[in-house]
């Protein structure tokens, strides 16, 4: 027990300084804003050490833990951390339905009412909604979405 003691009050101001600095390289890579507090935090206890370095090392451990829990819990329930997702009401949405009343261009001549357009780049599956035959580049309008099968009709 005794060398867990003096392994906590060892810590110094450079030990919460590189925890501080490696979990906010983290949160930079991974861009959740969960881990740029907690290394906000191990920085304060870091600054806070290296005032007093008396500073017990359980109080120093006790401090980061409620200024990491705290300060992420207010920062997501701010204005901040609750962006207004509805500024991008199809970002999560599945991809197909983010096409929807797009012009798209049949990739080849449907057999029945089964073909393939291209979006872009991108060769999809589809499928007429009105019962037409297209024939290769003719011009379709999106109209829904189905798993990764494009529901299309003739435009006008």
């Amino acid at each position: 027990m005794r060398e867990l003691a003096d392994f906590v009050n060892g810590i110094q101001p450079w030990h919460w300084w590189t925890l501080g600095a490696i979990l906010i390289a983290i949160e930079i890579a991974s861009t959740t804003f969960y881990l740029l507090w907690p290394g906000i935090a191990a920085l304060l206890v870091g600054g806070l050490k290296f005032l007093d370095p008396a500073l017990d090392g359980k109080l120093a451990i006790f401090l980061f833990a409620v200024l990491a829990v705290v300060s992420t819990v207010l920062w997501k329930r701010s204005s901040w951390g609750r962006l207004d997702h509805a500024q991008h009401p199809t970002l999560n949405a599945a991809r197909g339905k983010q096409y929807r009343g797009r012009i798209v261009m049949a990739a080849e001549d449907f057999a029945g009412s089964h073909g393939a357009v291209l979006v872009d780049d991108t060769r999809w599956r589809a499928i007429t909604v009105d019962g037409s035959v297209p024939n290769a580049r003719a011009s379709l309008v999106v109209v829904d979405a189905d798993g990764t099968t494009l529901k299309v009709r003739l435009a006008i």
